[in-house]
């Protein structure tokens, strides 16, 4: 399995925008060029172990966040996306954005339920 560069640029383009951080500053943080860091954002070019951690470091994230296509199972990179995604909610908001997750999943286990059970 061959790591899928474009997903993880789009990974690193998406935090960095939560962040608040253009590519020039993210590009000071890790003393790379800004056209390097847009070449590692669209998948056209790879990057080192180093510059991968250096990156993480910048957003002040974990490397597993930036990986989240690529691992199997990684609870602790959905856990901080959550944690990450409803930062700026208000209290009203994660209620609600809490019941509807509630809601999804039960429906997810309902309709995995039943398609086992029909599918027999």
């Amino acid at each position: 399995m061959g790591l899928n560069y474009c997903a993880i640029g789009q990974r690193i383009r998406e935090i960095r925008k939560h962040n608040q951080l253009s590519q020039a500053m993210l590009s000071e943080l890790i003393d790379k060029s800004p056209t390097y860091v847009s070449y590692i954002e669209s998948g056209s070019k790879s990057m080192s172990l180093e510059t991968f951690v250096q990156i993480a470091n910048a957003l002040e994230i974990p490397t597993d966040l930036l990986l989240t296509e690529q691992l199997k199972g990684s609870r602790a990179a959905a856990s901080h996306e959550i944690t990450m995604i409803m930062s700026d909610c208000s209290d009203y908001e994660k209620l609600i954005i809490i019941d509807a997750v509630k809601t999804i999943k039960a429906a997810l286990r309902k309709h995995h339920y039943l398609l086992k059970r029909f599918s027999r």
